[in-house]
């Protein structure tokens, strides 16, 4: 059945020759997803590890905490890896649009822009103004962050497959009045980030800390139990008596 005004010549429906579908791929199959093998590779380990806490020779051998925690690790690894196959083959794109840098006070508009490779069902959106900042502690200093602004332009929604869908958010740039830098976070990101050589993690842990102060805009996109975070940072300034950067 055709939806909506159809031409009265041809039949055809009016909104598929005003709003025609944009020429991209089609949903791409699970198995051409580099997430789905890697979740396999995982769930592999994790199945290993139970066959070897229920043999007793290997369980006496590795210990029975080595054993529980390899299955925990790769178990979540797997999960995890899965849910983000699954969540590629949603979108063919999603962009979380922020201006670099706004003046306080004035209209601060993110835009979220979302094409789906199919039509999607109970769709939420959420956009969120988040500061984050350092502050004071026994321990020397430590990262907080506060919402300043919170508004849901989608909630439980449906997407029209193949075509784009922009959703904006009404923010006020705020005035920056929280210490967004931090001499001994940057000491720690610098120290964590020579150890990185040797523990390759703690190198994610150093960007942490490089880019945790600041006003960021955080948009969570939410489709059925699948959810993913983006977030961009947007400079505020003031320009008085004296001029005021966040």
């Amino acid at each position: 059945m055709l939806a909506g005004l159809t031409c009265d010549l041809c039949g055809v429906a009016r909104r598929m020759t005003d709003d025609p579908p944009l020429d991209i791929p089609y949903r791409p199959r699970l198995t051409r997803i580099p997430a789905f093998w890697l979740s396999m590779m995982w769930g592999v380990a994790a199945l290993g590890g139970v066959a070897l806490w229920l043999s007793p020779v290997a369980r006496g051998t590795l210990g029975n905490v080595f054993l529980v925690g390899e299955i925990v690790a790769s178990g979540s690894a797997a999960v995890s890896s899965l849910f983000t196959a699954l969540w590629h083959r949603l979108f063919n794109e999603l962009e979380l649009v922020v201006p670099a840098h706004v003046k306080t006070g004035e209209p601060l508009v993110p835009v979220v822009r979302l094409v789906p490779y199919e039509t999607l069902n109970n769709v939420t959106v959420k956009v969120k103004l988040v500061d984050r900042y350092f502050q004071k502690s026994q321990d020397g200093v430590e990262r907080a962050q506060r919402e300043l602004a919170s508004i849901t332009p989608l909630r439980r929604a449906r997407l029209r497959g193949r075509r784009l869908t922009s959703l904006s958010a009404d923010f006020v740039a705020p005035f920056p009045d929280t210490p967004h830098e931090s001499i001994q976070a940057d000491i720690m990101a610098d120290v964590l980030g020579l150890l990185s050589f040797a523990v390759p993690a703690l190198a994610w842990q150093a960007r942490n800390l490089r880019e945790h102060g600041g006003y960021y805009v955080e948009a969570k996109v939410r489709v059925g139990f699948l959810s993913r975070k983006y977030h961009k940072r947007v400079i505020t300034y003031y320009v008085g008596g004296s001029f005021h950067v966040g």
